[in-house]
């Protein structure tokens, strides 16, 4: 029976639910009127803005290009276009996805194979159908084919980033990791010289120096840094440390600005007794030393403490080393920070999991490492990162034998030689603001410096400073479309590389605010025992699995260090090319994420195929007398096409036996727009627009 402490609790955590409810925004759809005098229980009703149908399915990458970004693209911390090289893909126009990824960073072969994939983490086609579109595959695919062309034809860099002369002031880039590359990239784009300091022998931060080859092999990513690092304006300088081989003082003198890109290389620490033998090792050390030839002995028993990806790499690695491997981590599989795919790949090697596990001490014998002594945990309450503490359970220690002991348990920054007025974290990162700077006036940092992250989130973290450090100088960024802007507002320039105003009429329907001035005619071609029978009806149901790469059996490799998959065929990536829905454009693309969301089951939503094989949505209709008007839907709707309306006559009269189609239900102000524009351009006077009514 629940004590007075505990009604005390629940009272106090209902008016804490409450009062947080009451400060947030509306979790509905806010849409304005049409009519002066509305009935106080009138909620309005659904819209579309355009359908897409069998004429327009036709070509995917010319959508209404600029309206907005897609789900994709707002998850990538680069703000990679992935929708438009996923169309450009399935069109097989491969030379100007490459351009179109080249542009954005030089790191297209690399990121098609290590980056975790946030963009399909947000992927629409993950919510309507079986798994994601295989963005990162298809990234990949793109590089594999220039690499196939003449080195003539090849994407020109030289020809791209140089294009500006160089404007006198020049940028110091401490660091010659992913951010630092990009950093260098951007700022020669935008006329400016770029020196970069690197304290390694090899430039690449962990690209080069902690992934293993089977992963990304050394020739991709080397040859991706050297058609940056070789370019007029851009100078790299290793073995290079700040504050030993270079003060702080002179690199301030030499240039206006100075980036802060150094990374993180400082790892956290077990700190255990004998934690600092020979046989016990940090992970990216352990890395490091295999992949420059330098492991004087080859271990037989390794356990590996920590659940991440370096942590696979590590366990991997030894299995390919010919050492039977365990690896601990103290949560379960669930709470892994570890992507899926290289939790599967290791298991399949050979790896063995030990969940629920936490090092207790390191065991000595004879002076020579006996083991690991670990203890199991059960998982308690959740702590400050929203995962469930581990509590160890007494008497359950257990000795795991082994030789070599790697910790994977993340790292920190270290920067002794930074300014005192550089203000930092508890955990080093450097602080900085919005754009980038740091407290120190013309002193930026980028990269794992700032939070210890992914290659993908390095490389936009640079463009935001490399943009900012152009913008202090009245740099134009024109050259940079593909960058621009990182703002709330989401959208994208114009084709012609003009952005839309405030009062576009993109931005107009994103807000809302396109309405149809009265309801249209009542013409359902829907019956409903037809609609019935089609509850949660999903669309593309043929495309509904990704498309998996080819990789090598395990038993095979484990080997060697040879890359463990080999890319995707043209067929495959057109074919994943064909099942990116193309949410960027403001219509309905067919997904479905509606109908899933609806806790009504009262849209119904079919397609069809066009004559070329490709799918649109051929119907789509909403059952009214279901309909409670939540806008839930329309908070889903990935393109932000399905708007909720002032026309509220559909919903307060007549409800019985109505029916929102497709025709009831489109706008056509994207249409009659797009007609417009083939008008002007065909020297047609374009005909005379409906006004659109007075708010």
């Amino acid at each position: 029976m629940p004590s007075i402490f505990d009604d005390i609790k629940a009272v106090l955590t209902g008016l804490k639910v409450t009062f947080n409810s009451f400060i947030q925004e509306p979790v509905t759809e806010q849409y304005p009127w049409t009519y002066p005098n509305l009935p106080p229980n009138s909620r309005g009703v659904l819209r579309m803005i355009d359908f897409h149908d069998e004429k327009t399915i036709a070509n995917k990458s010319i959508w209404y290009a600029g309206t907005r970004w897609a789900p994709c693209t707002t998850n990538c911390p680069a703000h990679t276009d992935a929708r438009a090289y996923m169309t450009l893909a399935a069109e097989g126009k491969y030379r100007e996805g490459l351009e179109l990824l080249r542009r954005t960073y030089p790191f297209v072969g690399t990121l098609g194979r290590i980056c975790p994939a946030p963009c399909e983490k947000s992927c629409s086609r993950a919510y309507a159908s079986q798994s994601p579109c295989a963005i990162r595959n298809t990234k990949r695919y793109f590089a594999d084919w220039e690499l196939r062309q003449p080195e003539k034809e090849r994407f020109d860099y030289q020809a791209y980033v140089c294009q500006t002369p160089l404007n006198g002031k020049s940028v110091g880039v401490i660091g010659a990791g992913p951010a630092g590359y990009q950093s260098a990239m951007v700022l020669r784009l935008l006329g400016f010289e770029v020196f970069m300091y690197e304290a390694k022998d090899l430039p690449g931060g962990f690209l080069t120096n902690a992934i293993p080859n089977y992963r990304l092999p050394r020739a991709i990513v080397n040859a991706e840094m050297e058609r940056i690092h070789s370019l007029p304006g851009i100078h790299l300088q290793l073995n290079c440390e700040i504050g030993k081989d270079l003060s702080w003082e002179e690199l301030e003198k030499r240039h206006q600005d100075i980036i802060i890109a150094a990374g993180a290389w400082k790892p956290y620490r077990l700190n255990l007794e004998h934690e600092d033998k020979p046989w016990v090792w940090y992970g990216e050390d352990f890395l490091e030393q295999q992949l420059r030839g330098q492991l004087k002995t080859k271990p037989q028993k390794v356990v590996v403490v920590g659940g991440g990806n370096t942590g696979f790499d590590c366990a991997r690695t030894c299995r390919r080393l010919g050492a039977e491997v365990t690896m601990i981590y103290r949560r379960t599989r669930k709470e892994m920070p570890s992507e899926d795919e290289e939790i599967k790949e290791g298991q399949e090697e050979g790896v063995k999991l030990e969940w629920l596990t936490s090092p207790q001490k390191i065991v000595m014998e004879n002076g020579r490492l006996k083991g690991l002594e670990v203890l199991r945990n059960k998982l308690g309450a959740k702590d400050s990162s929203g995962r469930r503490k581990p509590v160890p359970i007494a008497g359950s220690e257990e000795l795991l034998e082994c030789d070599l002991i790697i910790t994977a348990l993340g790292r920190c920054v270290e920067l002794p030689w930074l300014p005192e007025d550089v203000k930092t974290n508890r955990n080093g990162t450097v602080v900085i603001d919005g754009k980038g700077q740091t407290s120190r006036a013309h002193v930026w940092a980028c990269g794992d410096v700032v939070k210890v992250s992914t290659v993908v989130a390095a490389l936009g973290g640079a463009d935001r400073v490399a943009l900012s450090i152009a913008d202090q100088y009245g740099t134009d960024i024109k050259n940079c479309q593909f960058l621009y802007p990182y703002e709330k507002e989401k959208v994208i320039p114009y084709a012609d590389g003009s952005l839309p105003a405030a009062d576009a009429p993109a931005i107009k329907r994103r807000q809302g605010l396109g309405l149809a001035p009265t309801p249209p005619e009542h013409s359902s071609v829907f019956a409903m025992p037809a609609l019935e029978k089609r509850l949660r009806c999903r669309p593309f149901r043929d495309n509904a699995k990704q498309n998996k790469m080819m990789t090598h059996p395990a038993d095979v490799r484990i080997q060697d260090f040879s890359e463990v998959s080999s890319g995707f065929t043209e067929k495959q990536v057109q074919a994943e090319g064909l099942r990116c829905f193309g949410c960027a454009a403001e219509m309905c693309v067919g997904c479905g994420v509606c109908v899933s969301a609806c806790p009504d089951a009262c849209i119904y939503l079919d397609s069809a195929k066009s004559s070329n094989g490709r799918q649109y949505p051929a119907s789509y209709a909403i059952d009214l007398t279901k309909c409670c008007f939540c806008g839930i839907c329309t908070e889903a709707c990935p393109t932000k096409s399905l708007t909720m309306s002032g026309n509220f006559e559909l919903s307060m009269y007549d409800k019985r036996d109505a029916y929102m189609d497709k025709q009831r239900l489109n706008l056509s102000l994207v249409r009659s727009e797009k007609q417009a524009i083939g008008e002007k351009k065909s020297g047609i006077a374009p005909a005379k627009q409906q006004a659109e009514p007075k708010h």
